[in-house]
């Protein structure tokens, strides 16, 4: 192949293709991760969410990643050796892949309101989990308590008394108004709640940005593969 254009565009494309397949390895480790994890089965159980659903996922986000996985290495080895079939192959699953992706992705926007129907009830179910029970839901609550500046899940007063040390506030935060007898004064649904819907936000951006790269992708894939067609191909 020849040309400086077509030079840069085929080291991008391997470059692409890279983060690619390591991303792919990491969906399906962090996948296996949750398929074994200790503890996260039974914070789930508790919460109401089956575990059923929770290997589903991991093994969605398994297969997925398995997918995102083998289309990187095609990617990678049709754009180092100028490989018509790889890049041909390459191509064609990196669109179904982004097709699918759109179609989650409008599922995922009509389906919102239910997401966070599940979400409450799921706090409104940890609610009536005794402080302290259970390891595994204690430190999942005393961390959502630190981090969103909360106590207790639909009232500040579930815990009882007294409240349990990540409901106190910060040393410099004790005269603030989230603030009241040096413990916050909000339950942590609204800000539960609050918080996924800014992280929905940037996961759909992050999701724009996903998509537009496979785009470019694409293109390239295009561009590499009509190069060898007028030229041969060398294997």
């Amino acid at each position: 192949m020849e040309g400086c254009g077509l030079q840069c565009i085929k080291y991008l494309l391997f470059a692409f293709n890279l983060i690619f397949w390591l991303a792919g390895a990491g969906m399906i480790g962090v996948g296996i991760y949750v398929m074994v994890a200790y503890g996260v089965p039974d914070v789930l159980s508790l919460l109401s969410i089956s575990e059923l659903v929770l290997k589903g996922g991991a093994i969605g986000l398994i297969v997925v990643g398995s997918i995102v996985f083998i289309v990187g290495f095609l990617g990678c080895c049709g754009a180092i050796k100028e490989n018509r079939c790889m890049l041909g192959t390459f191509f064609t699953l990196l669109l179904i892949l982004f097709l699918a992706e759109v179609g989650v992705a409008i599922y995922a926007f009509v389906q919102r309101g239910q997401f966070f129907s599940l979400i409450g009830t799921a706090v409104d179910t940890a609610s009536t989990v005794p402080y302290g029970q259970d390891l595994a839901v204690k430190t999942l609550v005393d961390f959502t308590q630190t981090y969103l500046k909360c106590c207790g899940m639909n009232a500040t007063d579930n815990w009882g008394t007294p409240a349990p040390d990540s409901c106190a506030c910060a040393a410099d935060m004790t005269a603030s108004t989230i603030c009241t007898n040096d413990v916050y004064n909000t339950p942590c649904k609204a800000n539960i709640i609050a918080f996924l819907q800014q992280q929905v936000l940037i996961v759909g951006g992050i999701g724009i940005g996903i998509g537009l790269t496979q785009l470019i992708g694409m293109i390239f894939a295009c561009c590499l593969f009509q190069a060898k067609g007028k030229e041969g191909e060398i294997v």
